[in-house]
């Protein structure tokens, strides 16, 4: 065979159209960003997994920072589809439907374990990155909220600030959730349904507790 003739390899990466090339590169990073963080990560680690050169990453994104924040969003918003999808097809009751969600967003860091790595380390320093991890956090708090006033209406309606009182809920909810999923990470071993139920016990117990309170209580 004559060493000029191009390997397998090589034909294969020629034929591949520009959206599974985009593709190769969109997993690729989700791994090394998930790895080794944004400010660890490499654009050539990064080309190298998805057998490509550094050169041709810059044909799809302009920068370390579009990539990253791409690839946030989209996760984060395959993260809510999962919660809106499992909250749709669960029964219309309050129990019922905080754990469908709960669930929801377990299922999500089980499946999909690169991509749950990538969207709870600590922001970078990168200002760009950054206020897209502030802009997706409050976009969680605000489902998460809204799954609360929904599910627990009566109860908040004994708070002064009903609507303030569900995005502190919701903010000590995600905090348990992502500190409980990180946990999970390293004793992959527990199902995912004994998590969700410790969590649920937690913090389902929490919130009838505060629907049996007094108004003059709720203050």
């Amino acid at each position: 065979m004559s060493s000029h003739m191009p390997s397998a390899a090589k034909e294969r990466r020629r034929r591949l159209s520009p959206a599974q090339r985009r593709s190769m590169i969109v997993i690729a990073a989700m791994e090394v960003f998930a790895e080794r963080g944004y400010e660890r990560a490499s654009m050539s680690e990064i080309a190298r997994r998805a057998g490509i050169t550094a050169a041709v990453i810059y044909d799809y994104f302009s920068s370390k920072a579009v990539l990253q924040v791409e690839l946030l969003e989209n996760q984060t918003n395959e993260l809510l589809g999962y919660v809106a999808t499992a909250l749709l097809e669960a029964p219309d009751e309050p129990a019922t439907q905080m754990r469908a969600g709960v669930d929801a967003f377990f299922r999500f860091v089980e499946e999909h374990r690169y991509a749950w790595r990538m969207l709870f380390r600590d922001p970078p320093l990168d200002p760009e990155v950054a206020a897209a991890y502030t802009k997706l956090e409050r976009q969680a708090t605000s489902a998460i909220a809204l799954l609360i006033e929904t599910n627990a209406g009566d109860a908040l309606a004994r708070y002064g600030n009903p609507s303030q009182t569900a995005e502190v809920f919701a903010e000590a909810l995600k905090a348990a959730q992502n500190a409980l999923a990180a946990w999970w990470y390293e004793h992959s071993e527990i199902p995912r349904e004994e998590i969700v139920a410790r969590l649920l016990d937690l913090t389902w117990t929490g919130l009838e507790h505060v629907s049996r309170r007094s108004p003059e209580g709720a203050r």
